[in-house]
């Protein structure tokens, strides 16, 4: 399939492509349901790299506009109407957009806009800067920050050399693919899984090994024994269960690593908004062999709008990584980085840190109300502890969790589902007032009190 696109020289490719795709999608020229080109055929239609891609697929499912589906590929999701905030698949699409999507978005609203916007023009106005090439590993103040941040909020002992810079979670997988995976080689993911993550490491070649998750994490005595690559896990909010790892299963995980030989990848996508005391130590901090990289982002704190992650290294992976985060294309933004690592040293990230959480958990603890006001006190809710989304098991007798998460979607929540009994609920953009309405029109859907609504495809 191409694509009809006109990229310039002279601007941003990635804003280009992103804008150009969002005008088709919005104008339904690329119409819902419709199969995009893989990342590496559309890269090679137009002479770009494929990061360039992947990171633009990347947003436009972050927005909601695409969706993934594992060893599928790629679709348009939906074109929301003017003023529409959220995704609202019809009943048609809803298991197969549920089945490729975590929800769970970052409020654009609580975005620190006025202090961010000052540090962005103190870093226009820094004349030491002006005409300075990007340093070859990324900006040193920045990297210095977030091992900074990370040794005071995770306890992680590392340094500044340490920290590989990224545009955002699937740029730093993709380094990390590049790092470790290849054909031949297999790794261990967590089922049911992150879909878009899964979809990356499949691209490398490399075989992917699902092992199960159960309320303790994944099931560290159903790793297949033997060498292995990588281990790709979420220990802090399983993607999209919600467990946390236990203690128990951190150390056999490791003991594994160390025996197949393998590098342990620790996304944590959804540490920074915890509602809970963390009481368990990253893997990384319980590391003794230099087999674990930590991975995260700013996408749940700060929102989408700032696309920067990162990977923290072992240090013999020091050399290895800078030369694979080249091949997948190094981290280039100075302004933001300026801005962020001034946000980070001045203290101002950990107070809005603080601030948003509040906020969220407000939202999370209206959501979780709602739920066992209108379906029973019994109502299965877990992955609560971080995180923007929540997992809830509806009683079976409303049917497949593919379509309870289909008319959650058009009474106004952020929907998905996780297999066939689990319907994940984002509780992210949605004010506490707007979650207990939409509940409520949820519950009188689903017993029956508007059939019209929970069967029509408007």
């Amino acid at each position: 399939m191409l694509i009809p696109l006109k990229l310039l020289r002279d601007r941003p490719l990635q804003q280009q492509l992103y804008e150009q795709l969002l005008a088709l999608i919005v104008s339904s020229r690329l119409a819902p349901g419709t199969r995009m080109p893989s990342t590496r055929m559309l890269a090679d239609q137009f002479s770009i790299s494929r990061v360039t891609v992947l990171l633009t697929y990347e947003r436009l499912v972050a927005e909601g506009y695409l969706w993934t589906v594992p060893a599928k590929g790629t679709f348009v999701h939906h074109a929301p109407a003017a003023g529409e905030s959220l995704p609202r698949p019809d009943d048609g699409a809803a298991t197969g957009t549920d089945a490729g999507r975590i929800p769970g978005r970052a409020d654009r609203r609580l975005f620190p806009g006025v202090k961010w916007r000052a540090l962005i023009r103190k870093a226009l106005d820094n004349p030491a800067a002006d005409g300075a090439e990007e340093p070859p590993h990324g900006d040193p103040a920045l990297r210095q920050a977030i091992a900074g941040w990370l040794s005071t909020s995770r306890g992680l002992a590392i340094d500044a050399g340490q920290i590989i810079l990224a545009h955002g979670r699937q740029h730093a997988l993709h380094i990390a693919a590049h790092l470790l995976l290849g054909p031949g080689r297999w790794a261990a993911v967590e089922s049911p899984g992150d879909a878009a993550a899964e979809l990356m490491l499949s691209g490398t070649g490399a075989a992917l090994v699902a092992v199960p998750v159960d309320e303790d994490g994944i099931r560290t005595e159903r790793l297949p024994e033997g060498p292995a690559a990588m281990a790709l896990v979420t220990p802090e909010h399983q993607r999209p269960l919600g467990a946390v790892l236990s203690l128990q299963r951190r150390h056999d995980l490791l003991a594994w690593a160390a025996r197949a030989g393998a590098t342990v990848v620790e996304a944590d996508w959804d540490g920074e908004l915890r509602y809970e005391p963390m009481d368990l130590p990253p893997l990384m901090r319980l590391d003794r062999d230099g087999i674990v990289v930590h991975a995260g982002d700013f996408a749940a704190s700060l929102g989408p709008a700032t696309v920067l992650g990162y990977l923290a290294v072992p240090r013999q992976l020091i050399g290895p990584a800078r030369a694979a985060s080249r091949l997948a294309g190094a981290y280039a933004g100075r302004l933001e980085a300026e801005a962020l690592a001034a946000l980070l040293d001045s203290g101002a990230y950990a107070r809005h840190l603080h601030a948003v959480r509040k906020t969220y958990l407000g939202r999370r603890d209206a959501l979780v109300r709602s739920l066992r006001r209108h379906f029973g006190e019994q109502t299965r809710i877990g992955a609560t502890t971080a995180g923007l989304h929540l997992a809830w098991t509806p009683p079976p007798e409303l049917g497949p969790a593919g379509a309870v998460a289909g008319v959650a979607a058009r009474c106004g929540l952020d929907a998905g589902c996780a297999g066939d009994r689990v319907v994940l609920l984002g509780f992210g953009v949605p004010g506490e007032r707007q979650i207990e309405v939409a509940v409520g029109r949820l519950a009188e859907v689903l017993a029956g009190a508007d059939q019209g609504l929970a069967t029509s495809g408007d």
